[in-house]
């Protein structure tokens, strides 16, 4: 998929934190029989139905602010399961697909291959010919997402319910491909956060559709295919967390909290037989809570190595550093951290090459427990970013599960930062 050509991005707001959650609506008879129905209105399937009351039990828990949605009926009938008071924006509509409105994935693939592929090529193109473009849409979206910003207030968040083709472009932002896509469209009522938060958007939570259950289908689809999936966990809480220590190499273990979380992840999650670590207490800890069977330390799985930075402060570092957390973290300049520790390529290229040296299960997905830094710099490594501390993806919760599945052209991220087992946890 190429660049953007023209979109501006959605606007930063520096010293604000703000959040939308988007959602993708529940599945349509569209869905259902393969079409291409961008703006062509339609109801929800059966099992579309029946989806709507997993996704409104738990969004009912949910502190938002408002509920803005698609004036499709598809997208106001899932918004309507949620059961607050919805707001109707036009621009979060679905693409119009021109010509290809009402035919089936399928025929236009095979009549219309060229105009297809040069419509994902360039962004300028229009889909169907008489439709819009890729760029149009992202133009689109984001004014749509800037005014949504205007409205928050620090600290509120909104939920928008909107189409999967829609959300390509916005997420595109954050999981770009570097030569090929490396995410699917977001799954029906897959939710997806993302967090205005230090001047910039990032990425907290990708399709997740925890509500229907604790593996995404998209997960057994490809198991059933052969393609081994990865759930790479971050481990659960520590003190240092608390405190915003920068552990890294440091040996903390789980504090009270840390151990709920790991056990309310198995809970949700279950056991597992093929379960790799990282050997570090607070990963191994975790890890015991989903493993059936022996855990797997892997070394190289470890967090980054901080150097001088180890054990101190998020406040500490910057009394200390100044220099150096400016020239990292403001002018992007990929030094090691603590200044005898890792880069951030560093980190990334390590953990790569130890997941990429495990030895996945065939009929379940494979658990690797790791750290927030380690799985953030690999799934990072796959974009195609310029970033060099993969900032635009935020750090996955405590005992959240990010799926990939290891296609033969490459990873590909099914989801990120799922955690509905902690949604019940309070101090």
């Amino acid at each position: 998929m190429s660049t953007l050509q023209g979109a501006p991005p959605y606007s930063t707001r520096p010293d604000e934190d703000k959040e939308i959650i988007f959602v993708r609506h529940a599945q349509s008879q569209g869905n259902v029989d393969g079409l291409w129905h961008g703006r062509t209105d339609g109801p929800l399937s059966d099992d579309g139905e029946e989806s709507l009351e997993h996704l409104g039990r738990r969004l009912s828990t949910w502190d938002v602010d408002v509920v803005i949605t698609s004036p499709l009926a598809r997208t106001r009938r899932t918004a309507e399961a949620l059961g607050r008071e919805v707001v109707i924006d036009e621009d979060f509509i679905e693409m119009d697909a021109g010509r290809w409105e009402g035919r089936s994935f399928v025929e236009v693939e095979e009549n219309s291959l060229d105009e297809l592929q040069a419509a994902f090529a360039d962004w300028t193109v229009p889909m169907g010919v008489t439709g819009e473009s890729l760029d149009q849409i992202a133009k689109r979206a984001y004014t749509a997402i800037d005014r949504i910003l205007d409205r928050l207030g620090n600290g509120q968040r909104a939920v928008v319910v909107t189409h999967g083709g829609l959300m390509q472009s916005v997420l595109h932002r954050h999981l770009a491909g570097k030569d090929r896509p490396i995410h699917p469209v977001m799954s029906n009522t897959g939710i997806t956060r993302i967090r205005w938060q230090y001047g910039r958007p990032r990425l907290a939570t990708f399709n997740d559709t925890g509500h229907l259950g604790p593996r995404p289908s998209l997960a057994d689809h490809h198991l059933k295919k052969g393609t081994p999936v990865l759930a790479l966990v971050r481990h659960g809480r520590t003190q240092a967390n608390v405190e915003q220590r920068w552990q890294g190499h440091g040996d903390w273990d789980l504090d009270d909290m840390g151990h709920r979380q790991a056990e309310a992840l198995g809970e949700w999650y279950g056991e597992l037989d093929t379960v790799y670590s990282s050997p570090l207490k607070r990963a191994m800890s975790t890890a015991s809570r989903v493993a059936a069977e022996d855990i797997v330390p892997v070394d190289d799985l470890r967090e980054m190595h901080m150097g001088e930075w180890e054990g101190l402060t998020s406040q500490e570092i910057l009394e200390l550093f100044p220099a150096d957390m400016k020239t990292i973290y403001e002018e992007g300049v990929d030094l090691p951290r603590g200044r005898t520790g890792e880069s951030w390529s560093q980190l990334a290229a390590r953990v790569s090459s130890a997941i990429h040296s495990i030895d996945p299960a065939d009929a379940e997905p494979t658990i690797v427990v790791a750290h927030g830094g380690a799985i953030r710099s690999y799934l990072g490594s796959l974009t195609d970013t310029t970033d060099t501390h993969s900032e635009s993806l935020f750090t996955p919760a405590n005992t959240s599960i990010s799926h990939v599945a290891m296609t033969e052209e490459g990873p590909f991220i099914l989801d990120y930062a799922v955690a509905p087992h902690l949604e019940s946890l309070s101090d």
